[in-house]
């Protein structure tokens, strides 16, 4: 019987998965480097201007804020980059130590490869003026962004910073992405110089890459049910919200609702076993975006998580931010701790 996992050994486990899960390239990998073309025209004249580069024996090292890096893997573009003396929220206020800064660094990537891969935050590398930085996990989202990194499908794409903690004085910051935990060799470089640091506010409400356009013969109608060795998944409902809860009611971010998955699961297996909200992952219009924890029940549903006996069934939703507008919406049950499973898959478009 597949024991319960706690949230924190189960976060634990997947890390060790992504290190072991990543291809490592070879040392002679093929990188082109080009600038940023925004598709929006409100933002193409605050983009950083830099000069492009053609893949050649001449490529250089690194990239510039405002180019993007491509790969036989990843490709990787440097959006902006800013300085803080203290990162807040409503509720909380991230401040860095006494004579140093934040420094932000802004990334939209996207998996340009045929399989899915995980983009791991673990795998960067940073240097204030050629000194080792390690980067900090705080708990304010600059620009509303969150940390980069997550189980990303083929095609699919991911925003978020990384954030270090620099001397006030600094003056170049140079960050690397390497492809895996056991080589040196690098996906990307930035070079960051002081006068790259953007002194306005992007949301960046469109991508940096082409479009995302989802492929109709993905669209689930409601009932839909997918059946494995494991578990038999259907969708009961897709509804959105601009909060959820009565008294003490939950608002999504300005700009967003809540979209709500209403599903029933079934233990095809001769065992009891967990099923597990964690391992459910969400895209919208193409990008990973993390479930939303709701703090109370949604139309009499429970969070989707719990024992199952074997043959018997689980009710409960699962829910995620979207901004409204929102094209299409995809959310995937991938059971597999250290390999990928996909369980079942799920896909709306906004009617």
């Amino acid at each position: 019987m597949k024991k319960k996992l706690l949230t924190g050994l189960l976060l634990v486990a997947m890390l060790l998965n992504l290190a072991a899960c990543v291809t490592v390239k070879d040392s002679d990998s093929q990188k082109t480097i080009k600038d940023i073309e925004s598709s929006a025209s409100d933002q193409s004249e605050s983009l950083p201007n830099s000069e492009s580069s053609e893949p050649d024996s001449n490529l250089p090292e690194y990239a510039k804020v405002g180019q993007i890096v491509s790969g036989d893997k990843w490709s990787i573009a440097l959006l902006y980059a800013k300085e803080y003396d203290s990162i807040d929220s409503e509720y909380y206020s991230a401040k860095p130590s006494d004579g140093n800064k934040y420094l932000v660094l802004f990334f939209d990537v996207k998996n340009i490869s045929s399989e899915n891969d995980y983009f791991n935050s673990l795998y960067f590398e940073g240097y204030a003026d050629d000194y080792s930085v390690n980067s900090k996990i705080i708990m304010v989202n600059p620009d509303g962004m969150s940390g980069i990194g997550g189980d990303i499908d083929a095609g699919k794409m991911s925003k978020g910073t990384m954030v270090y903690e620099v001397p006030s004085d600094w003056n170049e910051f140079e960050i690397s992405y390497r492809d895996g935990l056991w080589t040196t060799h690098k996906a990307a470089t930035f070079v960051v110089n002081k006068e790259d640091i953007a002194s306005s506010d992007y949301t960046y409400p469109d991508s940096v890459y082409d479009k995302y356009v989802l492929d109709n013969s993905k669209v689930t109608e409601i009932g839909t049910e997918i059946n494995s060795d494991t578990w038999s998944v259907k969708l009961l409902d897709v509804k959105n919200y601009d909060s959820i809860g009565g008294t003490f009611s939950q608002k999504p971010d300005d700009g967003k609702e809540f979209l709500v998955f209403f599903m029933e699961a079934t233990n095809n297996s001769t065992e009891d076993d967990y099923f597990n909200y964690l391992y459910f992952r969400f895209y919208v219009d193409g990008y990973l975006e993390s479930q939303s924890i709701l703090l109370s029940d949604v139309d009499g549903y429970d969070s989707m998580s719990g024992d199952v006996a074997a043959g018997k069934k689980i009710k409960g939703y699962v829910a995620v931010q979207v901004p409204i507008g929102w094209s299409s919406a995809e959310v995937i049950y991938d059971d597999g701790t250290f390999t990928e499973n996909k369980v079942a898959e799920f896909a709306v478009v906004n009617q």
